[in-house]
């Protein structure tokens, strides 16, 4: 019987060998289409001309792309050291002969008024372009909303969005919204260049919300704010459960990025510190001083915090209150 399966997958294999064979073979022997346009379909077919019939009149932009990563011929991983500018763009024998006809096109094109579909292009990026960091960009906002690589990328020039220095820059110029929280009184220092974007966000996409890099929220903060991960003795739940019930992420006009001015944030859970004959809070924080008979004290500075300053938990073990 061991006999008998071990024939069979030797068969088995021997069939697969010789069908491959006949496929190899098939492909030889079909002819390019040399009729290639982009919006025909991928992968590209067609005669590859080189990078030097490029250079001829577009000498340009090959200078410019050897001060990118795309253009090292000397890394066997880039564009240039495989096809050179058809790794890219396609095959240029149709485009050639187009320019002996004095027309334009016949090569996949990034920008220009012969530029490819969104798709078409995000497919020739994303055929070096797999894995890791890139592992979640189809399921990705940004592929959701139709956007192309190029939008943020450049490809013959090192990109903004890659720089420190201009990232922020270039990522609020589609959320608009952002740029007015970084202009608030509180914020993280991204207008100062010591937070960007991509240290909180993954651009093509992630496994957590808002394309976080981490998979919770919290996880997220606790890579700069270590210090509030815990565990603590005393844990106050809402700091375990999710920062941003007391914090705005981007920026905010209360002091550390809170959501609302204390006591008033900590009233929306805590209501019972209201109750009339209690030794604390007895009213909102209205702003309202001319009655002095109602003035408490505990509502000035951080109001709460003037004595719970343990807020995100404490580890004494008289500190049940966060009050140490």
């Amino acid at each position: 019987m061991a006999n008998l399966r071990r024939s069979v997958w030797a068969l088995a294999v021997m069939a697969a060998v010789v069908n491959l064979a006949n496929i190899q073979e098939a492909m030889a022997m079909s002819p390019p289409d040399t009729a290639y346009d982009p919006e025909d379909g991928f992968p590209p077919a067609g005669v590859y001309v080189g990078s030097e019939t490029c250079t001829e009149c577009h000498d340009g932009y090959v200078e410019q792309l050897k001060q990118d990563k795309h253009g090292q011929t000397a890394d066997t991983r880039t564009p240039m050291a495989a096809d050179g500018c058809e790794s890219c763009h396609g095959p240029g024998e149709k485009h050639l002969a187009n320019v002996m006809e004095d027309k334009t096109g016949g090569v996949i094109s990034f920008e220009g008024a012969n530029t490819a579909s969104r798709e078409l292009e995000n497919r020739m990026c994303l055929a070096c372009h797999q894995g890791g960091a890139l592992i979640h960009w189809q399921s990705g906002t940004h592929a959701a909303e139709g956007l192309a690589c190029t939008g943020c990328h450049h490809m013959h020039r090192p990109s903004p969005v890659l720089d420190r220095a201009t990232q922020a820059e270039s990522c609020l110029s589609c959320h608009s919204y952002i740029r007015a929280d970084i202009y608030r009184s509180s914020t993280h220092p991204i207008r100062e260049g010591n937070v960007i974007c991509t240290d909180c966000h993954n651009a093509h996409g992630s496994a957590g919300p808002a394309s976080l890099e981490q998979l919770s929220i919290n996880e997220n903060c606790y890579l700069c704010h270590a210090e509030k991960r815990g565990p603590f003795l005393w844990e106050h739940y809402p700091v375990s459960e999710d920062c941003t019930l007391c914090h705005r992420v981007h920026g905010s006009n209360h002091g550390a990025l809170l959501t609302k001015m204390p006591p008033l944030l900590c009233q929306q859970c805590h209501q019972d510190v209201r109750t009339q004959g209690r030794q604390h809070v007895s009213r909102f924080y209205d702003f309202d001083f001319s009655d002095t008979r109602r003035r408490s004290r505990f509502v000035l500075g951080e109001g709460c915090m003037n004595c719970h300053s343990q807020v995100h938990g404490s580890n004494h073990p008289s500190g049940a209150a966060l009050m140490r």
